[in-house]
């Protein structure tokens, strides 16, 4: 009889050590909230990384449209010319938590992305970045819009 007593002590507290490892997990991979801190700084690092890809693939656009243009374009001259998808049609499209803004002409382009927090989205990323068609390399900026001043990634 006292065995079966122990047992059921020794269930009950494996059954609250689950209970609490359970709860602590919920709360860390909730998103509203910093939690323990590893979903949402996931998240910003995916964010990032996607942001940086996109950024290449805007300077290879670009290269390709002043190939067979002449001259660079925005997003809607990208687009229309197949070589940006329809994610980036506008002015300044906002995807994964980031903003694109271009400034384009004839003989250059700049593009920066910023991070944006909309009603719908909070920011995840935390770096500002910058491409331009003379050096063709990433900047970074932690605290505001990154420029061709800024250290490069």
């Amino acid at each position: 009889m006292r065995k079966s007593m122990k047992n059921e002590k020794c269930q009950m507290t494996n059954g609250k050590w689950f209970l609490l490892i359970c709860v602590l997990f919920l709360t860390s991979c909730s998103s509203s909230s910093e939690g323990l801190g590893v979903y949402p700084k996931a998240v910003g690092a995916s964010d990032e990384g996607f942001t940086i890809q996109s950024l290449r693939t805007i300077a290879t656009a670009e290269m390709q449209l002043k190939a067979t243009r002449g001259s660079y374009g925005d997003f809607d001259a990208l687009t229309q010319a197949g070589f940006l998808d329809t994610r980036f049609v506008g002015q300044s499209p906002n995807l994964k938590g980031y903003r694109y803004t271009i400034k384009a002409s004839d003989s250059d382009f700049v593009v920066n992305a910023d991070p944006q927090t909309t009603e719908t989205q909070p920011t995840t990323g935390v770096r500002h970045f910058y491409l331009d068609s003379l050096e063709n390399v990433i900047h970074v900026n932690a605290a505001r819009p990154a420029s061709k001043d800024d250290p490069a990634l």
